[in-house]
């Protein structure tokens, strides 16, 4: 997938150091090619990596190609271990009550997954620095090394270049993306519905840049 699209990746990606920390080294001219991306999105007690915890995680796994593909997906959500601690605000946007989290799973149980289904692949989501800071917290709380490739991706960055101009987008939040995009969405503030969300963006920016691109 030499070009189109590819050129796009490549310039929204960054590099992390081993324990998901921002660094300033260039990013790898192949980083992309043959890649899987690790398409994560998390919903939190509060904003703060240190004191908050995840309470819903959900991702899509794609191959990079001519046409970016799912490959699997998978979310749940996560029990806290010190609710009290959870911002008011922040629980209202994710539904927290302990009626639906009854059947919730251990966040060492999450990590151990996403360890499993993220080993090589490359980390991306929507303007997710914040989802990237729990995600190393996470990993930290429970003895996890990075298992990502040490590239990142922020597919909102993406959005933004290949649909400035249009004047139907003058937002990049995700839902408003994806409602001007006209895709559907399986619901609002889940993990996992917001991951596809930001799948399906990243499928439809493809297409954009094919019709603008026919030779690609």
């Amino acid at each position: 997938m030499e070009g189109g699209l590819l050129e796009f990746l490549q310039v929204a990606a960054r590099v992390l150091d081993g324990e998901g920390a921002f660094v300033e080294d260039a990013v790898p001219p192949d980083a992309f090619e043959g890649a899987r991306l690790f398409i994560l999105d998390a919903e939190m007690s509060g904003p703060n990596p240190a004191m908050h915890e995840l309470l819903d995680i959900g991702w899509v796994v794609a191959t990079v190609g001519e046409p970016i593909a799912e490959t699997s997906s998978w979310g749940s959500k996560v029990r806290p271990k010190h609710i009290g601690n959870g911002e008011i605000g922040a629980l209202k946007v994710v539904g927290y009550n302990p009626r639906d989290w009854k059947s919730a799973i251990e966040l060492e149980q999450a990590v151990e997954r996403m360890v499993e289904d993220g080993r090589e692949t490359i980390f991306a989501g929507w303007g997710f620095g914040q989802d990237l800071a729990f995600v190393a917290e996470s990993l930290r709380r429970t003895g996890a090394t990075w298992p990502f490739s040490p590239v990142v991706l922020d597919i909102q960055t993406v959005a933004r270049r290949i649909l400035k101009g249009d004047a139907a987008i003058d937002r990049f939040n995700l839902g408003f993306v994806a409602d001007r995009l006209g895709i559907g969405r399986m619901g609002e503030h889940g993990a996992l519905p917001d991951a596809y969300a930001t799948f399906d963006i990243l499928v439809e920016l493809q297409k954009r840049v094919n019709v603008s691109n026919p030779t690609q």
